[in-house]
């Protein structure tokens, strides 16, 4: 479940449960529609986040660098031990600022609805995700632009062989496309 809460200039997501390229979605739009209104902080609080993958975290630098192009700034708050241990283990970790605090009161806060993107839209987003993990400095950058080319070199293939991409082939559930 993802839920928001809005503050004058400050806008927090809570992530409870996993943080997958399936919420990645959500999270993007919500920041991104409040970005084009004024905010310019955004708070990700992951302390009841059950597991982060790759696509979600490439898609939080993203919005850091964003929001830093904004003169703003992104903050995870909290994160869970086995979201600490994830990015750790994807060698990113020391990319994001991290604050830990009290769990806030949950007077506010609104769910946001799931985005069940259809399967081009949801390959895109974990092609961009993976490629701005493959800017960040040191070797987890190889690592993740390998994954990218890769998407992009299954994707051309199935393409030149008049094969239709689904999401079968892609190893991920989502809405059918247009």
């Amino acid at each position: 479940m993802i839920l928001a809460h809005d503050e004058p200039l400050v806008l927090t997501i809570a992530v409870e449960g996993p943080a997958t390229m399936t919420e990645s979605t959500a999270v993007k739009e919500t920041a991104s529609e409040r970005l084009a209104r004024g905010i310019r902080e955004v708070r990700i609080d992951l302390r009841d986040c059950t597991m982060i993958d790759s696509t979600f975290s490439g898609t939080l630098l993203a919005l850091e660098r964003k929001i830093g192009s904004l003169g703003g700034r992104l903050t995870l708050v909290s994160p869970s031990p086995k979201v600490l241990e994830l990015l750790r283990q994807m060698g990113i970790e020391d990319f994001y600022r991290i604050e830990r605090t009290e769990r806030p009161a949950r007077d506010g806060w609104v769910p946001i609805a799931p985005v069940r993107p259809g399967f081009e839209r949801l390959r895109r987003v974990v092609i961009d995700a993976h490629d701005e993990l493959a800017r960040v400095p040191g070797p987890a950058a190889e690592t993740f632009r390998g994954v990218a080319d890769e998407l992009r070199r299954d994707d051309d293939a199935k393409r030149r062989a008049g094969s239709k991409n689904d999401a079968r082939s892609f190893g991920i559930k989502c809405a059918p496309g247009p």
